[in-house]
């Protein structure tokens, strides 16, 4: 059965470094919410509000849809902190007959901002506009127990948690 690994998190709580392995780990493909925002912008302009967000996100949810039918797991790398979202998602997996997995990182504010310094320094990643960041702090609603969500702490030793998944 083909699986949907739902990221969950804020930025800079390490969702894309972990999205990696465990895409990876599983042999899945691995879909990410910037990287189709930045392949679509270089087709066509891409509105920086709510619609490109939603545009964006229904072009991922297709491509999620189209790989879970055709048997491919999935890492899908996203914020996702919103139980709506997350539903939805669960919908494609169930459609798809696949098992939809969330998996939350609980990463502290601190270290979450440190983060976001460091990479101020190094540019590795995109910066997240400080409004945007705090909209989207303000709308966390972290996985509740019935979402049976596996969680990932900065401290937690990798392979651990990779064997949960096994």
């Amino acid at each position: 059965m083909s699986k949907l690994y739902i990221m969950c998190g804020l930025a800079f709580a390490g969702k894309s470094t972990l999205a990696r392995i465990l895409a990876k780990h599983t042999g899945s493909k691995l879909i990410a919410f910037d990287n189709l925002w930045v392949e679509k912008a270089k087709e066509q302009p891409v509105s920086k509000g709510v619609d490109g967000w939603r545009f964006i996100r229904k072009i991922a949810q297709d491509e999620i849809s189209k790989c879970l039918h055709e048997g491919i797991s999935v890492v899908y790398d996203d914020n996702n902190v919103r139980l709506e979202h997350r539903e939805e998602l669960r919908k494609v997996a169930k459609e798809a007959n696949s098992e939809p997995i969330i998996i939350y990182l609980n990463t502290p504010l601190e270290i979450i901002r440190a983060r976001e310094q460091a990479n101020k320094v190094t540019g590795k990643r995109h910066e997240v506009e400080p409004e945007n960041f705090q909209t989207v702090l303000e709308q966390l609603e972290p996985p509740s127990s019935d979402e049976k969500a596996l969680e990932f702490k900065p401290n937690m030793d990798m392979n651990e948690f990779l064997k949960k998944l096994d």
